[in-house]
């Protein structure tokens, strides 16, 4: 009774230097110009109306504070969000003189082994990285990879899809596509090994966003145990390739090319987990060529209409709500002052689904994407825009391409629940794994 009646002082005595510290803090608000906003709760800030409907989060605040920009507290950290097209452009157009690159502490922890980037951004060498995919993932570098995309795709259709009446195409996907990623960054084709990774990345991506308790039975645990299983297969990978440079046999995966570049394993292992975790064309196309003939780089660029599909798709349902950045200066925006230090967070979300840029917001249109003069700038930015663009823009364009390809070719199909949720907030998944029933062709 004794020990009980000690918590309950104690919690009052927290919330009670909380509530000061808040309220402290909101009144320095005033002073200081900041963009209008609030902290929420004590510790955890906003951070659940966040992690539970980002969309309604981001739709009521800028309603109630700002269309432009609005401060929140999330992830343990201070963030401004900047929101619509101009906040787009402004970001984009600022990146290397006002931004630097910046994860959530929560997310460090399940990307990085060591905590050298805690409250500075990433390092120099962190941010050094996207120029080097971009190298690697141009479309000029990416052409010798179509045919192999192709092959794996259908061995995996072969394998998992032919014969059956119903199947859930989400985890499909999911391992699909992380097969081609061991198979392209890394040279992996051992189908035990990538299962294994499979099933760890799920956890980590369950985990990524959701509130960053490391205790026993949360999501944010069970990812940080898979980090640990996955940078433990990728030190085994790296050693491996490693004695294959050493050797002279020849390997063309990007985990060799970053060993020949001199990075440490460590680093190595650090950035090929980050980079793990991103019809009636396609039958006048199939119809083209030889049945045993693969896809090639012409045929990319023949599927229009596909990627218009993909792109409405995105629209609706982006796979990734936004990214984060950190102010390495003090900078003005729409009237409001974001000190040096401050974390932002921009968002695909503010535009992609707002009917004064797209007509009809909610209805599956592909058509918007390819009539006119083309979509108002930077309405449509899922993959960023500027400086930090999605270095893997093209690879990403090309795998999804080659999988819509293979599947209309070989298959009809009905979704069996077409009210089926879409559940997650910064990584949506359907609540049932997307079952459809399969028909041959």
């Amino acid at each position: 009774m004794e020990a009980f009646s000690v918590a309950i002082a104690f919690l009052v005595i927290f919330f009670t230097i909380s509530f000061f510290a808040f309220r402290n803090d909101a009144s320095n608000v005033v002073d200081a110009n900041l963009p209008p906003g609030g902290s929420g709760w004590p510790i955890v800030g906003e951070t659940l109306d966040f992690v539970i409907n980002p969309e309604k989060f981001l739709s009521d605040r800028m309603k109630k504070h700002s269309p432009d920009i609005f401060r929140t507290n999330f992830f343990g950290e201070k963030f401004v969000i900047i929101c619509g097209p101009s906040g787009h452009k402004f970001l984009f157009s600022n990146e290397d003189k006002h931004f630097t690159a910046y994860l959530p502490k929560s997310i460090q922890k399940l990307f990085f082994s060591t905590q050298q980037n805690t409250d500075k951004g990433l390092s120099n060498d962190e941010m050094k990285l996207p120029q080097f995919l971009a190298f690697i993932l141009k479309p000029e570098a990416l052409v010798k990879y179509v045919a192999g995309m192709d092959s794996i795709i259908q061995k995996q259709l072969k394998t998992h899809l032919e014969g059956k009446a119903e199947v859930k195409i989400y985890p499909f996907s999911r391992s699909i596509t992380l097969t081609l990623a061991c198979h392209f960054f890394l040279g992996i084709e051992n189908p035990e090994r990538v299962a294994k990774l499979v099933c760890q990345f799920n956890k980590v991506t369950h985990g990524m966003h959701t509130l960053p308790l490391n205790i026993p039975g949360t999501a944010f645990y069970h990812a940080i145990k898979a980090t640990r299983v996955i940078r433990k297969e990728l030190a085994d990978v790296v050693a491996e390739k490693r004695a294959r440079v050493a050797s002279g046999a020849p390997t063309q995966d990007m985990c060799t090319a970053m060993i020949v570049e001199g990075m440490s394993d460590e680093d190595i292992s650090e950035k090929i987990t980050g980079l793990l975790v991103a019809g009636y064309k396609q039958l006048e196309i199939s119809k083209s060529k030889q049945p045993e003939e693969l896809l090639c780089w012409d045929d990319m660029h023949k599927m229009k209409y596909s990627w218009a599909v993909v792109c409405e798709a995105i629209r609706m349902v982006p796979p990734v709500l936004g990214t984060f950045r950190e102010a390495k200066t003090d900078f003005s925006y729409a009237g409001f002052t974001v000190p040096k230090g401050w974390k932002v967070f921009w968002t695909v979300n503010t535009t992609q689904k707002n009917p004064e840029y797209f007509r009809e917001p909610c209805k599956f249109d592909p058509s918007r994407f390819m009539e006119g003069d083309g979509l108002p700038p930077y309405t449509f930015v899922p993959f960023g825009g500027g400086p930090r663009m999605c270095p893997g823009k093209e690879y990403a364009r090309f795998v999804i391409l080659a999988f819509v390809h293979n599947v209309i070719k070989k298959f009809r199909w009905e979704v069996v629940d077409p009210n089926e949720k879409v559940v997650g907030g910064m990584m949506p998944l359907p609540e049932k794994g997307l079952p459809v029933h399969l028909h041959p062709r």
